[in-house]
């Protein structure tokens, strides 16, 4: 019997990513996103409404995590396509049985990265002149 375990959202990164590395002896990153994703409809009287939806645990590995380190930012949006998993762990404290469901991301496609605003353009009396313009050189035969 065939089983698929696929999953895949558009959202946007509600935080910055979290970067990091385990203390495994292979040295792979690991970067930690977490994506809201909104879904519009109307009410009955016509009104339009936004359903929001939070995956937390998402885990990027490898040079992939990395990129999404270095690249994105919150508020960038993404395509992640993944698999879903189960932690599940003893709480230390209390000793009781704890589990958590992630997606292990294995694409993720960076759809509109925000950047930070940039500063606003110098006021006219401050701008520099424009460079001079150069007359066109005439082409020269090549050969």
């Amino acid at each position: 019997m065939p089983y698929l375990n696929r999953y895949a959202f558009i959202g946007n990164l509600t935080r910055p990513p979290e970067l990091r590395f385990p203390a495994t002896g292979d040295k792979q990153a690991l970067c930690i996103l977490n994506v809201a994703i909104n879904r519009e409809n109307r009410d009955e009287r016509g009104e339009r409404l936004t359903h929001t939806t939070y995956v937390n645990d998402i885990e990027v590995w490898g040079p992939s995590g990395e990129a999404c380190a270095h690249f994105l930012t919150q508020g960038s949006m993404v395509l992640v396509e993944g698999r879903m998993e189960v932690d599940q762990w003893q709480d230390k404290k209390s000793g009781a049985k704890r589990s958590r469901m992630k997606v292990v991301a294995e694409n993720v496609q960076f759809l509109r990265i925000k950047r930070p605003e940039e500063e606003p353009a110098p006021a006219a009396a401050e701008a520099p002149p424009p460079p001079a313009r150069r007359r066109p050189r005439a082409a020269r035969p090549r050969g």
